[in-house]
């Protein structure tokens, strides 16, 4: 009788993960719309990651970018629109000429995201934060946003 040992790395792993990542990419791409401007002077090199969570009091943006640091970042507020930029920079290694890669998967280059905010926020508060590789833009709402609901008469004919 033979004795199969369980695989630990699923046999198709790297072909799923490519069809995982292009399938983000295509939904990306189709959620902020194609571009308008299509100009070589913003080149196109990734895409990081946002998650947006809303609780009573704020909106709250964290993105991933991961091996960049503070000052290739910008946050900007213009027209209720919310924008993320930089630019990851590829790292230069004095190594031989003669290496070679099994593996490439870290991505470098410009980046740029936009996001339409409610009118409900504050733009004059807004507040960006960035440490260990995450961007976290804490978005609070305006005092009539926060306003809890209240009972309406109904009058009597």
């Amino acid at each position: 009788m033979t004795t199969l040992l369980p695989r630990t790395t699923p046999l198709f792993a790297g072909v799923a993960r490519e069809m995982d990542e292009m399938t983000n990419r295509m939904r990306r791409l189709f959620d902020e719309g194609f571009p308008v401007n299509l100009t070589p002077s913003e080149p196109v090199g990734w895409v990081p990651v946002v998650e947006i969570v809303e609780n009573p009091d704020e909106l709250v943006l964290t993105a991933e970018l991961p091996g960049m640091a503070q000052e290739n970042v910008e946050v900007l507020f213009e027209d209720d629109t919310l924008i993320l930029r930089g630019e990851k920079k590829e790292e230069v290694r004095e190594e031989a000429d003669d290496r070679r890669y099994h593996l490439w998967e870290r991505t470098y280059g410009a980046f740029r995201r936009a996001f339409t905010l409610p009118r409900t926020i504050d733009p004059n508060k807004i507040v960006a934060e960035f440490k260990d590789g995450v961007l976290t833009v804490r978005m609070p709402k305006t005092p009539q946003a926060k306003a809890k609901g209240h009972r309406i008469a109904i009058a009597k004919k």
